[in-house]
Protein backbone atom coordinates (compact mmCIF):
# COMPACT_ATOMS: atom_id res chain seq x y z
CA UNK A 1 0.00 0.00 0.00
CA UNK A 2 0.99 3.55 -1.06
CA UNK A 3 0.11 6.00 0.45
CA UNK A 4 0.33 9.71 -1.18
CA UNK A 5 0.18 13.26 0.45
CA UNK A 6 -1.21 15.71 -2.61
CA UNK A 7 -0.20 19.38 -1.43
CA UNK A 8 -1.75 22.33 -3.28
CA UNK A 9 -3.30 26.04 -2.10
CA UNK A 10 -6.03 25.29 -4.96
CA UNK A 11 -8.46 23.02 -3.03
CA UNK A 12 -10.14 22.24 -6.30
CA UNK A 13 -7.07 20.55 -7.57
CA UNK A 14 -6.40 19.17 -4.35
CA UNK A 15 -10.03 17.86 -4.39
CA UNK A 16 -9.81 16.49 -7.76
CA UNK A 17 -6.55 14.72 -7.31
CA UNK A 18 -8.22 12.67 -4.25
CA UNK A 19 -10.31 11.41 -6.17
CA UNK A 20 -8.31 10.64 -9.40
CA UNK A 21 -6.33 8.40 -7.11
CA UNK A 22 -9.19 6.73 -5.07
CA UNK A 23 -11.07 6.17 -8.23
CA UNK A 24 -7.56 4.23 -9.91
CA UNK A 25 -7.49 0.96 -10.37
CA UNK A 26 -3.66 0.39 -11.22
CA UNK A 27 -2.19 0.80 -7.75
CA UNK A 28 -3.12 0.43 -4.25
CA UNK A 29 -3.00 4.23 -3.31
CA UNK A 30 -4.04 5.52 0.04
CA UNK A 31 -4.48 9.43 -1.11
CA UNK A 32 -4.50 12.51 1.53
CA UNK A 33 -4.77 16.34 0.43
CA UNK A 34 -3.70 19.23 2.23
CA UNK A 35 -3.44 23.50 1.24
CA UNK A 36 -0.40 24.28 2.49
CA UNK A 37 3.70 23.22 2.78
CA UNK A 38 3.11 23.70 6.47
CA UNK A 39 -0.11 21.30 6.54
CA UNK A 40 2.31 19.04 4.33
CA UNK A 41 4.83 19.04 7.34
CA UNK A 42 2.80 18.66 10.03
CA UNK A 43 0.65 15.67 8.79
CA UNK A 44 4.14 13.82 7.51
CA UNK A 45 5.20 14.20 10.80
CA UNK A 46 2.16 12.64 12.26
CA UNK A 47 2.23 9.41 9.95
CA UNK A 48 4.26 7.79 6.76
CA UNK A 49 3.86 9.16 3.74
CA UNK A 50 5.83 7.26 0.59
CA UNK A 51 4.87 9.93 -1.99
CA UNK A 52 4.43 13.69 -1.93
CA UNK A 53 2.71 15.36 -4.89
CA UNK A 54 3.02 19.10 -4.82
CA UNK A 55 2.60 22.15 -6.00
CA UNK A 56 5.67 24.70 -6.29
CA UNK A 57 4.21 28.16 -5.86
CA UNK A 58 2.16 28.65 -2.81
CA UNK A 59 2.30 30.87 -0.01
CA UNK A 60 4.14 30.63 2.71
CA UNK A 61 6.25 27.42 3.00
CA UNK A 62 6.05 26.60 -0.47
CA UNK A 63 7.13 23.68 -2.17
CA UNK A 64 11.11 24.12 -3.06
CA UNK A 65 11.30 24.86 1.20
CA UNK A 66 8.90 21.43 1.46
CA UNK A 67 11.22 19.98 -0.58
CA UNK A 68 14.64 20.49 1.26
CA UNK A 69 12.53 19.60 4.26
CA UNK A 70 11.63 16.12 3.16
CA UNK A 71 14.88 15.44 1.81
CA UNK A 72 16.46 16.19 4.83
CA UNK A 73 14.09 14.50 7.23
CA UNK A 74 12.15 11.82 5.22
CA UNK A 75 15.01 10.85 2.27
CA UNK A 76 13.11 7.60 1.89
CA UNK A 77 9.89 9.64 0.24
CA UNK A 78 9.68 10.30 -3.56
CA UNK A 79 8.56 14.09 -4.36
CA UNK A 80 6.62 14.82 -7.74
CA UNK A 81 6.20 18.79 -8.18
CA UNK A 82 2.70 20.01 -10.45
CA UNK A 83 2.89 23.20 -11.51
CA UNK A 84 1.29 25.46 -13.77
CA UNK A 85 4.80 27.23 -14.79
CA UNK A 86 7.04 25.43 -17.57
CA UNK A 87 10.13 27.91 -15.83
CA UNK A 88 13.50 26.40 -17.17
CA UNK A 89 14.82 27.35 -13.00
CA UNK A 90 12.66 25.43 -11.29
CA UNK A 91 13.12 22.51 -13.53
CA UNK A 92 16.71 23.02 -12.58
CA UNK A 93 16.06 23.74 -8.87
CA UNK A 94 14.30 20.74 -8.25
CA UNK A 95 16.34 17.99 -10.23
CA UNK A 96 19.29 19.45 -8.11
CA UNK A 97 17.12 18.56 -4.90
CA UNK A 98 16.47 15.20 -5.95
CA UNK A 99 12.76 15.85 -7.30
CA UNK A 100 11.63 12.41 -9.08
CA UNK A 101 9.69 14.57 -11.21
CA UNK A 102 8.63 17.46 -12.64
CA UNK A 103 5.14 17.69 -14.31
CA UNK A 104 2.81 21.00 -15.76
CA UNK A 105 -0.82 20.77 -14.55
CA UNK A 106 -1.68 21.15 -17.67
CA UNK A 107 -0.41 17.77 -18.80
CA UNK A 108 -3.91 15.67 -17.76
CA UNK A 109 -4.23 13.14 -15.25
CA UNK A 110 -2.92 10.50 -17.18
CA UNK A 111 0.68 11.69 -17.01
CA UNK A 112 0.04 12.41 -13.54
CA UNK A 113 -0.98 8.76 -12.83
CA UNK A 114 2.33 7.53 -14.78
CA UNK A 115 4.26 9.59 -12.44
CA UNK A 116 2.93 8.53 -9.02
CA UNK A 117 3.44 4.93 -11.20
CA UNK A 118 6.55 5.63 -11.84
CA UNK A 119 7.42 6.86 -8.30
CA UNK A 120 5.88 3.61 -6.48
CA UNK A 121 7.97 1.22 -8.99
CA UNK A 122 11.25 2.74 -7.99
CA UNK A 123 9.82 2.16 -4.30
CA UNK A 124 9.24 -1.35 -4.47
CA UNK A 125 12.52 -1.76 -6.36
CA UNK A 126 14.44 0.06 -3.70
CA UNK A 127 13.23 -2.45 -1.38
CA UNK A 128 14.68 -5.58 -3.00
CA UNK A 129 18.14 -3.43 -3.99
CA UNK A 130 21.29 -4.16 -3.07
CA UNK A 131 21.60 -1.88 0.04
CA UNK A 132 18.29 -3.19 1.40
CA UNK A 133 20.12 -6.77 1.01
CA UNK A 134 23.10 -5.63 2.78
CA UNK A 135 21.29 -3.45 5.83
CA UNK A 136 19.34 -7.56 5.62
CA UNK A 137 22.56 -9.19 5.81
CA UNK A 138 23.74 -7.12 8.63
CA UNK A 139 21.12 -7.10 11.38
CA UNK A 140 20.90 -11.09 10.16
CA UNK A 141 24.97 -11.20 11.40
CA UNK A 142 23.72 -9.34 14.46
CA UNK A 143 21.20 -11.68 15.36
CA UNK A 144 23.39 -15.00 15.09
CA UNK A 145 24.55 -15.19 18.50
CA UNK A 146 20.93 -15.12 19.79
CA UNK A 147 19.88 -17.40 17.03
CA UNK A 148 22.62 -19.20 17.56
CA UNK A 149 21.80 -19.29 21.54
CA UNK A 150 18.16 -19.80 21.43
CA UNK A 151 19.14 -22.81 19.05
CA UNK A 152 21.09 -24.52 21.60
CA UNK A 153 19.36 -24.47 24.68
CA UNK A 154 16.65 -26.00 22.51
CA UNK A 155 19.40 -28.89 21.64
CA UNK A 156 20.50 -28.99 25.49
CA UNK A 157 16.74 -29.03 26.63
CA UNK A 158 16.50 -32.32 24.62
CA UNK A 159 14.39 -31.50 21.54
CA UNK A 160 15.33 -34.07 19.18
CA UNK A 161 14.28 -32.49 16.24
CA UNK A 162 16.62 -29.97 16.46
CA UNK A 163 19.62 -32.04 15.71
CA UNK A 164 18.06 -33.11 12.67
CA UNK A 165 19.48 -30.00 10.97
CA UNK A 166 22.84 -28.86 12.75
CA UNK A 167 24.96 -29.32 10.28
CA UNK A 168 23.71 -27.24 7.98
CA UNK A 169 22.50 -24.07 11.03
CA UNK A 170 25.81 -24.30 12.07
CA UNK A 171 26.95 -23.61 8.78
CA UNK A 172 24.26 -20.88 7.65
CA UNK A 173 24.78 -18.95 11.05
CA UNK A 174 28.97 -20.11 10.65
CA UNK A 175 28.99 -20.98 14.08
CA UNK A 176 32.77 -22.04 15.11
CA UNK A 177 31.27 -25.36 16.36
CA UNK A 178 31.86 -28.88 14.05
CA UNK A 179 28.28 -30.83 14.24
CA UNK A 180 29.79 -33.93 13.39
CA UNK A 181 32.22 -33.42 16.51
CA UNK A 182 31.60 -34.72 19.72
CA UNK A 183 32.09 -31.80 21.79
CA UNK A 184 32.84 -30.75 25.70
CA UNK A 185 30.42 -28.92 27.98
CA UNK A 186 32.24 -26.57 31.10
CA UNK A 187 29.12 -25.18 33.49
CA UNK A 188 30.05 -21.79 34.87
CA UNK A 189 28.50 -20.28 37.77
CA UNK A 190 28.72 -17.28 40.20
CA UNK A 191 28.57 -18.05 42.88
CA UNK A 192 27.80 -14.61 45.02
CA UNK A 193 27.46 -11.21 43.80
CA UNK A 194 29.39 -8.44 45.13
CA UNK A 195 27.38 -6.27 47.21
CA UNK A 196 25.39 -2.93 45.14
CA UNK A 197 25.94 -5.10 41.79
CA UNK A 198 22.49 -4.14 39.83
CA UNK A 199 20.51 -6.03 37.59
CA UNK A 200 22.58 -4.46 33.80
CA UNK A 201 25.79 -4.02 36.44
CA UNK A 202 25.13 -8.26 36.48
CA UNK A 203 24.93 -8.59 32.92
CA UNK A 204 27.38 -6.99 32.30
CA UNK A 205 30.05 -8.95 34.43
CA UNK A 206 28.96 -12.38 32.97
CA UNK A 207 29.72 -10.61 29.59
CA UNK A 208 33.37 -10.48 31.07
CA UNK A 209 33.30 -13.92 32.09
CA UNK A 210 32.31 -14.82 28.60
CA UNK A 211 35.26 -13.12 27.06
CA UNK A 212 37.60 -14.24 30.00
CA UNK A 213 36.81 -17.54 29.21
CA UNK A 214 36.63 -17.50 25.56
CA UNK A 215 40.21 -16.08 25.48
CA UNK A 216 41.84 -19.05 27.42
CA UNK A 217 40.16 -21.14 25.86
CA UNK A 218 39.81 -20.51 22.18
CA UNK A 219 43.96 -20.39 22.15
CA UNK A 220 43.74 -23.99 21.47
CA UNK A 221 39.82 -24.97 21.34
CA UNK A 222 36.68 -23.99 19.22
CA UNK A 223 35.01 -22.02 21.76
CA UNK A 224 30.63 -21.34 21.75
CA UNK A 225 28.90 -19.81 25.04
CA UNK A 226 25.59 -20.69 25.86
CA UNK A 227 23.51 -18.12 27.80
CA UNK A 228 20.76 -19.48 30.68
CA UNK A 229 19.29 -18.06 33.71
CA UNK A 230 20.78 -15.56 35.63
CA UNK A 231 24.07 -16.29 37.19
CA UNK A 232 24.94 -19.78 34.90
CA UNK A 233 26.75 -20.27 31.40
CA UNK A 234 27.48 -23.08 29.21
CA UNK A 235 30.90 -23.36 27.05
CA UNK A 236 30.55 -25.78 24.21
CA UNK A 237 34.24 -26.66 23.19
CA UNK A 238 35.90 -28.71 20.56
CA UNK A 239 39.72 -29.76 19.68
CA UNK A 240 41.08 -26.57 17.18
CA UNK A 241 42.76 -29.11 14.86
CA UNK A 242 45.70 -26.74 14.45
CA UNK A 243 47.80 -28.39 16.68
CA UNK A 244 49.02 -31.58 16.04
CA UNK A 245 47.81 -33.30 19.53
CA UNK A 246 45.60 -36.05 20.99
CA UNK A 247 42.29 -35.70 21.98
CA UNK A 248 43.42 -37.01 25.72
CA UNK A 249 45.79 -33.83 25.77
CA UNK A 250 43.05 -31.56 24.26
CA UNK A 251 40.78 -32.73 27.09
CA UNK A 252 43.55 -32.21 29.85
CA UNK A 253 44.62 -28.97 29.03
CA UNK A 254 40.50 -27.58 28.50
CA UNK A 255 40.16 -29.15 32.12
CA UNK A 256 43.24 -27.32 33.65
CA UNK A 257 42.50 -23.88 31.96
CA UNK A 258 39.06 -24.10 33.95
CA UNK A 259 40.97 -23.30 36.90
CA UNK A 260 42.85 -20.52 35.22
CA UNK A 261 39.19 -19.09 34.02
CA UNK A 262 38.43 -19.45 37.64
CA UNK A 263 41.43 -17.50 39.02
CA UNK A 264 41.42 -14.54 36.30
CA UNK A 265 37.91 -14.17 37.48
CA UNK A 266 38.60 -13.83 40.90
CA UNK A 267 41.96 -11.35 40.56
CA UNK A 268 40.42 -9.12 37.67
CA UNK A 269 36.25 -9.14 38.63
CA UNK A 270 36.26 -9.85 42.04
CA UNK A 271 33.96 -12.62 41.89
CA UNK A 272 33.72 -16.09 42.78
CA UNK A 273 32.98 -18.65 40.43
CA UNK A 274 32.49 -22.18 40.32
CA UNK A 275 32.89 -24.61 36.95
CA UNK A 276 31.76 -28.11 36.51
CA UNK A 277 32.56 -30.15 33.22
CA UNK A 278 31.67 -33.52 31.58
CA UNK A 279 34.66 -35.68 32.53
CA UNK A 280 35.14 -36.39 28.00
CA UNK A 281 33.82 -35.47 24.83
CA UNK A 282 30.18 -36.53 23.77
CA UNK A 283 28.37 -36.78 21.05
CA UNK A 284 25.94 -34.05 20.13
CA UNK A 285 22.37 -36.45 21.02
CA UNK A 286 24.10 -37.24 24.59
CA UNK A 287 24.44 -33.58 25.56
CA UNK A 288 21.23 -32.56 26.66
CA UNK A 289 21.66 -35.40 29.79
CA UNK A 290 25.47 -34.44 30.33
CA UNK A 291 23.69 -30.54 30.69
CA UNK A 292 20.94 -31.91 33.24
CA UNK A 293 23.63 -33.79 35.19
CA UNK A 294 25.65 -30.59 35.29
CA UNK A 295 22.86 -28.42 36.50
CA UNK A 296 22.68 -31.18 39.05
CA UNK A 297 26.37 -31.43 40.31
CA UNK A 298 26.14 -28.06 40.26
CA UNK A 299 22.72 -27.56 42.28
CA UNK A 300 22.90 -29.88 44.90
CA UNK A 301 25.59 -31.65 47.95
CA UNK A 302 29.23 -30.86 47.14
CA UNK A 303 27.79 -28.10 44.46
CA UNK A 304 26.25 -25.58 47.08
CA UNK A 305 30.37 -24.65 47.63
CA UNK A 306 31.88 -22.09 46.29
CA UNK A 307 34.86 -21.21 43.93
CA UNK A 308 34.18 -25.46 43.12
CA UNK A 309 36.03 -27.22 39.90
CA UNK A 310 33.93 -30.48 39.58
CA UNK A 311 34.26 -33.26 37.14
CA UNK A 312 31.13 -35.67 36.02
CA UNK A 313 32.17 -38.80 35.16
CA UNK A 314 28.75 -40.69 35.66
CA UNK A 315 28.78 -41.54 31.65
CA UNK A 316 31.56 -44.25 32.64
CA UNK A 317 29.39 -45.38 35.27
CA UNK A 318 25.61 -44.32 33.48
CA UNK A 319 23.02 -47.64 33.77
CA UNK A 320 20.01 -47.21 32.12
CA UNK A 321 17.79 -45.74 35.46
CA UNK A 322 20.19 -42.79 35.22
CA UNK A 323 19.34 -42.20 32.07
CA UNK A 324 16.01 -42.34 32.62
CA UNK A 325 15.92 -39.89 35.34
CA UNK A 326 17.47 -37.43 32.94
CA UNK A 327 15.00 -38.11 30.20
CA UNK A 328 12.47 -37.17 32.94
CA UNK A 329 14.24 -34.19 33.70
CA UNK A 330 14.44 -33.01 30.08
CA UNK A 331 10.61 -33.60 29.05
CA UNK A 332 9.82 -31.84 32.41
CA UNK A 333 11.91 -28.79 31.57
CA UNK A 334 9.96 -28.81 28.63
CA UNK A 335 7.09 -27.25 29.99
CA UNK A 336 7.56 -23.62 29.06
CA UNK A 337 7.44 -24.53 25.95
CA UNK A 338 4.40 -26.16 25.90
CA UNK A 339 2.50 -22.70 27.53
CA UNK A 340 3.66 -21.08 24.81
CA UNK A 341 2.30 -23.72 22.59
CA UNK A 342 -1.41 -23.09 24.56
CA UNK A 343 -0.76 -19.60 24.67
CA UNK A 344 -0.02 -19.54 20.61
CA UNK A 345 -2.93 -22.51 19.63
CA UNK A 346 -0.38 -24.48 18.48
CA UNK A 347 -2.00 -27.62 18.61
CA UNK A 348 -0.47 -30.57 17.30
CA UNK A 349 2.42 -29.45 19.02
CA UNK A 350 1.34 -29.49 22.64
CA UNK A 351 -0.28 -32.39 22.62
CA UNK A 352 2.73 -34.28 21.28
CA UNK A 353 4.53 -33.04 24.05
CA UNK A 354 2.17 -33.85 26.31
CA UNK A 355 2.03 -37.02 25.40
CA UNK A 356 5.20 -37.77 26.47
CA UNK A 357 4.96 -36.33 29.36
CA UNK A 358 2.19 -38.51 30.13
CA UNK A 359 4.42 -41.84 29.03
CA UNK A 360 7.10 -40.73 31.39
CA UNK A 361 6.21 -42.90 34.70
CA UNK A 362 5.59 -45.92 32.66
CA UNK A 363 8.76 -45.67 31.01
CA UNK A 364 11.14 -44.99 33.76
CA UNK A 365 8.96 -47.32 36.45
CA UNK A 366 8.64 -45.31 38.82
CA UNK A 367 5.77 -44.94 41.55
CA UNK A 368 3.78 -42.08 42.04
CA UNK A 369 5.67 -39.15 43.08
CA UNK A 370 6.51 -38.92 39.26
CA UNK A 371 3.07 -38.97 38.61
CA UNK A 372 1.91 -36.03 41.28
CA UNK A 373 4.58 -33.98 39.48
CA UNK A 374 3.46 -34.43 35.97
CA UNK A 375 -0.33 -34.08 36.90
CA UNK A 376 0.05 -30.62 39.07
CA UNK A 377 2.89 -29.07 37.03
CA UNK A 378 0.55 -29.43 33.58
CA UNK A 379 -2.51 -28.70 35.87
CA UNK A 380 -0.33 -25.00 37.15
CA UNK A 381 0.20 -24.39 33.47
CA UNK A 382 -3.40 -24.72 32.77
CA UNK A 383 -4.47 -22.37 35.61
CA UNK A 384 -2.02 -19.95 34.98
CA UNK A 385 -3.46 -19.61 31.40
CA UNK A 386 -6.98 -19.55 32.45
CA UNK A 387 -6.18 -16.96 34.87
CA UNK A 388 -4.32 -15.07 32.37
CA UNK A 389 -7.62 -14.95 30.11
CA UNK A 390 -10.31 -14.92 32.72
CA UNK A 391 -11.45 -18.32 31.18
CA UNK A 392 -12.50 -20.05 34.49
CA UNK A 393 -16.51 -19.42 33.62
CA UNK A 394 -16.52 -20.70 30.00
CA UNK A 395 -14.24 -23.49 30.38
CA UNK A 396 -16.28 -24.25 34.10
CA UNK A 397 -19.32 -24.75 31.48
CA UNK A 398 -18.13 -27.41 29.98
CA UNK A 399 -15.63 -29.78 31.86
CA UNK A 400 -15.39 -29.93 35.98
CA UNK A 401 -13.02 -27.37 37.02
CA UNK A 402 -13.25 -28.73 40.46
CA UNK A 403 -11.59 -31.93 39.70
CA UNK A 404 -8.18 -29.90 38.65
CA UNK A 405 -6.61 -29.34 41.42
CA UNK A 406 -7.47 -32.74 42.89
CA UNK A 407 -5.30 -35.43 42.00
CA UNK A 408 -7.12 -37.87 44.19
CA UNK A 409 -10.64 -37.01 42.43
CA UNK A 410 -9.60 -39.12 39.67
CA UNK A 411 -9.55 -43.03 40.24
CA UNK A 412 -6.65 -44.19 38.40
CA UNK A 413 -3.13 -42.58 36.30
CA UNK A 414 -5.09 -43.00 33.11
CA UNK A 415 -8.24 -41.32 34.16
CA UNK A 416 -6.32 -38.88 35.46
CA UNK A 417 -4.56 -37.76 31.86
CA UNK A 418 -8.09 -38.23 29.94
CA UNK A 419 -9.31 -35.57 32.18
CA UNK A 420 -5.88 -33.07 31.30
CA UNK A 421 -6.28 -34.17 27.73
CA UNK A 422 -9.88 -33.52 27.41
CA UNK A 423 -9.12 -29.85 29.50
CA UNK A 424 -6.58 -29.05 26.64
CA UNK A 425 -8.89 -30.24 23.63
CA UNK A 426 -11.54 -27.41 25.77
CA UNK A 427 -8.78 -24.71 26.23
CA UNK A 428 -8.00 -25.23 21.87
CA UNK A 429 -11.28 -25.26 21.43
CA UNK A 430 -12.51 -22.25 23.07
CA UNK A 431 -9.37 -20.20 21.29
CA UNK A 432 -10.48 -21.52 17.96
CA UNK A 433 -13.95 -20.29 19.01
CA UNK A 434 -12.51 -16.85 20.47
CA UNK A 435 -10.73 -16.12 17.47
CA UNK A 436 -12.88 -16.75 14.96
CA UNK A 437 -15.54 -14.25 16.94
CA UNK A 438 -12.83 -11.99 16.98
CA UNK A 439 -12.38 -11.38 13.41
CA UNK A 440 -16.53 -11.14 12.89
CA UNK A 441 -16.54 -8.58 15.72
CA UNK A 442 -13.53 -6.84 13.52
CA UNK A 443 -15.31 -7.61 10.25
CA UNK A 444 -19.15 -6.35 11.42
CA UNK A 445 -17.00 -3.01 13.05
CA UNK A 446 -15.36 -1.87 9.67
CA UNK A 447 -18.76 -2.62 7.82
CA UNK A 448 -20.56 -0.77 10.04
CA UNK A 449 -18.38 2.19 10.23
CA UNK A 450 -18.35 2.29 6.47
CA UNK A 451 -22.05 2.36 6.44
CA UNK A 452 -22.38 5.20 8.48
CA UNK A 453 -19.70 7.45 7.64
CA UNK A 454 -20.18 7.31 3.37
CA UNK A 455 -19.89 11.00 3.45
CA UNK A 456 -16.81 11.13 6.24
CA UNK A 457 -13.28 10.04 6.14
CA UNK A 458 -13.08 6.53 4.74
CA UNK A 459 -9.45 5.98 4.48
CA UNK A 460 -7.57 2.90 5.32
CA UNK A 461 -5.70 5.00 8.24
CA UNK A 462 -8.95 6.15 9.58
CA UNK A 463 -10.56 2.94 9.41
CA UNK A 464 -7.17 1.36 11.20
CA UNK A 465 -7.58 3.90 14.02
CA UNK A 466 -11.59 3.13 14.69
CA UNK A 467 -10.52 -0.38 15.25
CA UNK A 468 -7.04 -0.31 16.78
CA UNK A 469 -5.43 -1.67 13.62
CA UNK A 470 -2.44 -1.17 11.33
CA UNK A 471 -3.49 0.13 7.67
CA UNK A 472 -1.13 -2.07 5.72
CA UNK A 473 -1.94 -4.78 8.21
CA UNK A 474 -5.73 -4.18 8.68
CA UNK A 475 -6.18 -4.53 4.29
CA UNK A 476 -4.33 -7.98 4.56
CA UNK A 477 -6.40 -9.17 7.36
CA UNK A 478 -9.85 -8.18 5.75
CA UNK A 479 -9.54 -9.86 2.57
CA UNK A 480 -7.80 -13.11 4.32
CA UNK A 481 -11.27 -12.79 6.46
CA UNK A 482 -13.96 -12.09 3.68
CA UNK A 483 -11.80 -12.04 0.40
CA UNK A 484 -12.69 -9.41 -0.75
CA UNK A 485 -10.66 -6.32 -0.94
CA UNK A 486 -11.48 -3.21 1.66
CA UNK A 487 -11.44 -0.69 -0.78
CA UNK A 488 -14.13 -2.98 -3.18
CA UNK A 489 -16.32 -3.14 -0.29
CA UNK A 490 -16.66 0.80 0.54
CA UNK A 491 -17.34 0.95 -3.60
CA UNK A 492 -19.80 -1.41 -3.45
CA UNK A 493 -21.35 0.11 -0.40
CA UNK A 494 -21.50 3.88 -2.13
CA UNK A 495 -22.38 1.99 -5.16
CA UNK A 496 -25.62 0.69 -3.75
CA UNK A 497 -26.30 3.97 -1.86
CA UNK A 498 -26.22 5.91 -5.01
CA UNK A 499 -28.95 3.31 -7.19
CA UNK A 500 -31.09 3.86 -3.77
CA UNK A 501 -31.08 7.79 -3.77
CA UNK A 502 -31.01 7.65 -8.03
CA UNK A 503 -34.19 5.49 -7.98
CA UNK A 504 -36.03 8.16 -5.50
CA UNK A 505 -35.90 10.35 -7.83
CA UNK A 506 -35.92 13.36 -5.41
CA UNK A 507 -32.36 13.81 -4.87
CA UNK A 508 -30.27 16.07 -6.95
CA UNK A 509 -26.95 14.52 -8.48
CA UNK A 510 -24.88 16.86 -6.66
CA UNK A 511 -26.29 15.76 -3.29
CA UNK A 512 -25.97 11.74 -3.78
CA UNK A 513 -22.25 12.64 -4.59
CA UNK A 514 -21.42 14.44 -1.47
CA UNK A 515 -23.49 11.67 0.70
CA UNK A 516 -21.39 9.31 -0.99
CA UNK A 517 -17.42 10.93 0.13
CA UNK A 518 -17.34 12.31 -3.29
CA UNK A 519 -15.38 15.78 -3.67
CA UNK A 520 -16.87 16.49 -6.92
CA UNK A 521 -19.48 15.59 -8.76
CA UNK A 522 -17.32 14.81 -11.72
CA UNK A 523 -15.30 11.61 -9.90
CA UNK A 524 -19.10 10.51 -8.84
CA UNK A 525 -19.83 10.07 -12.67
CA UNK A 526 -16.94 8.28 -13.63
CA UNK A 527 -17.20 6.28 -10.88
CA UNK A 528 -20.73 5.51 -11.61
CA UNK A 529 -20.76 5.00 -15.26
CA UNK A 530 -17.51 2.89 -14.76
CA UNK A 531 -19.51 0.40 -12.25
CA UNK A 532 -23.15 0.24 -14.25
CA UNK A 533 -22.06 1.49 -17.85
CA UNK A 534 -24.66 4.52 -17.58
CA UNK A 535 -24.32 8.09 -15.97
CA UNK A 536 -26.22 8.25 -12.96
CA UNK A 537 -28.93 10.51 -14.65
CA UNK A 538 -28.89 7.54 -17.28
CA UNK A 539 -29.42 4.84 -14.94
CA UNK A 540 -32.53 7.15 -12.97
CA UNK A 541 -34.30 7.35 -16.60
CA UNK A 542 -33.95 3.67 -17.06
CA UNK A 543 -35.50 2.78 -13.77
CA UNK A 544 -37.95 5.35 -14.00
CA UNK A 545 -39.13 3.63 -17.15
CA UNK A 546 -39.02 0.46 -15.73
CA UNK A 547 -40.96 1.22 -12.89
CA UNK A 548 -44.01 2.98 -14.87
CA UNK A 549 -43.72 -0.06 -17.02
CA UNK A 550 -44.64 -2.33 -13.61
CA UNK A 551 -47.46 -0.12 -12.62
CA UNK A 552 -48.60 -0.27 -15.66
Amino acid sequence: MIRLLIVDNERLIVESLLDLFRQSDKLEIEAFGVYSGQEALEMLERMKFDIVLSDIRMPGLDGLELQKEIVRQWPWCKIIFLSGYDEFQYIQQVMRNGGVEYLLKMEGPDAILRAVEKASAQLYAAGESKAFIQRAESQMRMARPLLINDYLLEVLQGDRQSLRGMPDKFAQWECPLDARQDVLLVMGRVDDWRDKLGVSDRELMLYAIQNIAEELWTASARCLTVRFERNKLLWLLQPSGENDISIESALRHMHRTMETVQISCRQTLKLSVSLAASASFLPWDQVAEQFSALTQLLGRGLGMGKELILLDDRRARMDKVEVQFHQVRSQLGKLPAMAAYLENGQKEHFMIEFDKLAALPAAANQDDTLKLEIYYSTATLFLSYMNRWELHKVIGRMIDLAKLVKYDAHSSWHEALSYLSQLAECLFEQKHNDHIYSEDDLVKHIRLYVEHNLAGDLSLTRIGEVVGYNPYYLTKLYRRITNEALTDFIASVRLAKARKLLEQGDVIVQDISKSIGFMTEHSFYRFFKKATGLTPQEYRERQSVSKKDNEK
